[in-house]
């Protein structure tokens, strides 16, 4: 596209429709929790979404290049397995029935990095994820440490491998980029139709891997997280501190005001040697280097997280929770940068092939800073070097070296998630 002025849209009731899509599955999403509402909704979005494609075909000869970029998509996007559920569901809605919809409650223990399980529960559609913990810790049916995860599903028995709102999500982003490829052989960057009172809903057709940065957040909040221990509920463990707004040019930008080095390329393990000498930098001037997750789609940045926990439960939700957002942004390269504690395995341990006591609870701890990157195609990396303190505090960064140790279990969810993936064809 070449020009970022609002420009006629060539295709403006397709393009209308979409945003109606996108307007559609936000009110999906807001009725999660009512059934019959959720039913209207979804049908409303399947037959809006239908609506785009029919509205490109009648108009057809007002679209440039329309044969090769609509032969494009119907070769490929309209051919998978969601897209095909979209276009059946639509037919099944106007032509016999509503959808076969059942909700289920998917619960996950997590007692640490290796001990996990996950159990489908009915509860009521209604019932609060407060009421479901309390009627799971009641049941007396899990271990009294650890975490709870509580996630609400709906899923069309069409299509049982999917959940509703991600393959809604789904569904639209195929529309996105079709719009957006006959955008392209318009030769219209932007056009001027007006945004809706969703802030989010506007004209704009995004180039993204994922979904929407509102529709994976959104679903994000579909899950509520416990502590078995004392029943308390976690706040939130992660802050998105950048979207898809050109990240490339702001991490420039804040290391030439920071004096520090140029922001490396590459994918997420190739930028691991070039962030680490940013990151002991950063830590010998500032005495202290939080905790941040990139994650990649190949050589493109596609967010930064700050992470947050005060205990190894809250590290290790918030790590299961950006396993999420690695799945809804389809990100195939994770790097994180930040401080640890390292301890050396005692001999029992080391028989047991298991940690006992956390690093930061080790008497002969050693701290440092650790720069770490995995790649779905299975490449990993870590970096790590040791912090001394002087006597006020100051911080030393030591040589910097290979390391193999506990850090690359706190990856475990994304190997697990893209393993998910792979079986879901995504």
């Amino acid at each position: 596209m070449s020009t970022n002025q609002a420009v006629p849209c060539p295709m403006m009731q397709a393009h209308k429709r979409l945003m109606d899509c996108h307007a559609q599955w936000h009110a999906l999403q807001e009725a999660y929790s009512d059934p019959d509402d959720f039913r209207l909704a979804l049908n409303s979005f399947l037959q809006t979404h239908r609506s785009v494609t029919s509205l490109l075909l009648k108009h057809k000869g007002d679209l440039p290049d329309f044969q090769n970029w609509f032969t494009v998509y119907s070769d490929t996007s309209a051919k998978t397995e969601v897209m095909r559920w979209a276009k059946n569901s639509r037919n099944r809605i106007v032509h016999d029935s509503d959808l076969d919809l059942h909700s289920s409650c998917h619960v996950t223990w997590i007692g640490d990095w290796y001990a996990r399980s996950e159990v489908k529960a009915k509860f009521p559609p209604r019932m609060s994820p407060n009421e479901i913990f309390a009627a799971i810790r009641a049941s007396r049916g899990i271990p009294p440490f650890g975490t709870i995860t509580i996630r609400r599903r709906w899923v069309d028995k069409a299509l049982e491998s999917w959940e509703v709102l991600d393959a809604a999500a789904a569904c639209y982003m195929y529309l996105n980029h079709l719009l957006r490829a006959g955008h392209e052989a318009a030769n219209v960057d932007a056009c001027d139709i007006a945004g809706r009172d969703i802030d989010c809903v506007d004209s704009s057709l995004p180039d993204l891997p994922g979904s929407l940065r509102c529709m994976h957040t959104t679903q994000s909040d579909l899950a509520s997280y416990f502590s078995v221990a004392d029943g308390s509920m976690f706040t939130e463990v992660s802050e998105a501190l950048a979207g898809f707004e050109d990240l490339e040019s702001q991490a420039a930008a804040a290391s030439a005001a920071a004096n520090l080095p140029t922001s490396p390329d590459g994918d997420a393990v190739e930028r691991v040697p070039g962030l680490m000498e940013i990151a002991r930098k950063i830590m010998e001037r500032d005495g202290a280097h939080g905790t941040f997750v990139f994650l990649f789609k190949g050589k493109s940045l596609l967010s930064v997280e700050g992470l947050h926990f005060d205990d190894q439960n809250a590290k290790r939700l918030a790590f299961e929770r950006l396993a999420q957002r690695v799945e809804s942004m389809r990100a195939d390269g994770v790097l994180v940068i930040g401080e640890m504690w390292m301890g050396v395995q005692t001999e029992a341990e080391r028989k047991l092939g298991k940690v006992l006591i956390p690093a930061r609870d080790r008497l002969d701890k050693t701290e440092g800073l650790s720069v770490y990157a995995v790649t779905r195609d299975g490449r990993q990396v870590e970096r790590f070097c040791t912090v001394d303190r002087g006597p006020n505090g100051e911080a030393f960064c030591g040589d910097v070296g290979e390391f193999e140790g506990g850090a690359m279990n706190t990856m475990i969810p994304i190997f697990r998630k893209w393993k998910e993936m792979e079986g879901r064809g995504i």
